[in-house]
């Protein structure tokens, strides 16, 4: 995985799920980033491309936070993938090439298949995969 986006989108809507469930209406923001153990700016940053793509809602003041826009059970871990991560899992090496280079001109060219296939296969899993399948392994778990 090229950054913790995805893992850090993950874990806010298993939170905000998880409270749902327990009776709260509007998770704070400043709680999310509790849980997470990071920056609240970069929980209010993810949140802001969740809220973008459709999969929160949020409200601002007291008694304000976040909701999911829709059940968890709705909701496809490529959704949160692609919300939050910017361009393929695998990246083209960015340093110049050498012109003279047949090797170095052609990478590209040959790595492009390899990286669609891969980012492909990452979407195709991630599709068969509910948020609330990660909300119900941790329910079960606390209540084990």
């Amino acid at each position: 995985m090229k950054s913790s986006r995805f893992a850090v989108a993950a874990h806010i809507l298993v939170s905000v799920e998880y409270a749902t469930r327990g009776g709260e209406v509007f998770l704070p923001s400043t709680a999310i980033a509790t849980s997470v153990n990071t920056n609240p700016v970069f929980v209010r940053e993810l949140l802001r491309k969740l809220s973008k793509a459709k999969l929160v809602l949020t409200k601002e003041g007291k008694g304000g936070g976040v909701q999911l826009a829709r059940p968890a059970s709705d909701i496809n871990l490529a959704e949160i993938y692609q919300a939050v991560e910017e361009g393929p899992v695998l990246k083209h090496n960015t340093r110049s090439k050498d012109l003279c280079c047949p090797v170095s001109c052609g990478m590209d060219m040959v790595l492009d298949p390899v990286v669609s296939e891969v980012e492909g296969a990452l979407l195709e899993i991630l599709r068969e995969r509910k948020l609330s399948e990660l909300v119900n392994k941790i329910a079960d778990k606390t209540e084990a």
